[in-house]
């Protein structure tokens, strides 16, 4: 009698034993399966995140400045990341669509001069972001010091940037002119209409002055011009992130 009591109360603890076992089992599986119900989650939600910065340009009549707005930002994420495992570069594809001409004041580019630009040279309109390296990895500022349209900012300052594109008939009048024959003459008579704060000569004079000044106006013109977003965006098999964009030229805008 004793040994078959002595027999249930092992064969309960024995029971009991495996309930518990069972479950802890149980409670583990549920506690991944909530992990990484929670990961994917929380991952989906990036994936969203991220792609929303880009989705928002999947429209028609996409100004210029935009699309400025939009280079940066690839031409930062691009440069950002290079190097690290699993990373694919956006790509993005703006199509001029023979519009360049008419983004020039004389039809003569000197900054919009492709038909199509990718990430691959979007910083020969955007300049390029600042880049340095930290414990090994790269990281990007966020001052883009490079370019031809950030040298003329640095050098007039945006302001008088905007001033002498919206003075650009006014600069071609006088360079053009048969009253003043001499250089000296010419920037006297830009200085008396007071464009700029400091006199010609100390920007080069104002044949240098209307160049940069013709620059600037075909960048003014590039941020007014209409984009439609092409296509639909691919997006990477692996990650879900938004791969491609490809956007056409529409006409110049006022």
């Amino acid at each position: 009698m004793e040994n078959a009591s002595k027999a249930l109360i092992i064969a309960a603890s024995v029971l009991i034993a495996i309930v518990i076992i069972s479950a802890f089992i149980l409670m583990m599986s549920n506690l991944t399966s909530y992990q990484e119900s929670s990961y994917q989650s929380n991952l989906s939600a990036q994936i969203a995140e991220f792609n929303n910065q880009y989705t928002t340009y999947d429209r028609s009549d996409i100004r210029g400045s935009d699309m400025i707005s939009l280079m940066n930002k690839v031409s930062d994420y691009n440069t950002r990341y290079t190097g690290e495992e699993g990373f694919t570069k956006m790509q993005i594809t703006i199509k001029m669509n023979g519009y360049n001409d008419d983004l020039s004041f004389d039809y003569t580019n000197r900054i919009i001069t492709e038909s199509q630009y990718t990430q691959d040279n979007i910083y020969l309109i955007v300049g390029q972001p600042t880049l340095k390296t930290v414990n090994g990895s790269n990281a990007v500022t966020s001052e883009v010091t490079s370019g031809p349209i950030r040298a003329i900012e640095n050098k007039y300052q945006q302001k008088y940037c905007n001033q002498l594109s919206s003075e650009i008939s006014n600069i071609q009048s006088i360079m053009e002119s048969d009253i003043y024959r001499t250089t000296s003459e010419k920037n006297q008579a830009f200085d008396d209409e007071k464009i700029l704060p400091n006199p010609a000569s100390n920007y080069g004079g104002i044949s240098v002055i209307y160049e940069d000044a013709l620059k600037y106006y075909e960048y003014i013109q590039f941020k007014r011009a209409y984009f439609d977003c092409v296509g639909e965006p691919e997006y990477d098999n692996n990650t879900g992130r938004i791969l491609k964009m490809e956007f056409e030229c529409t006409g110049i805008g006022v």
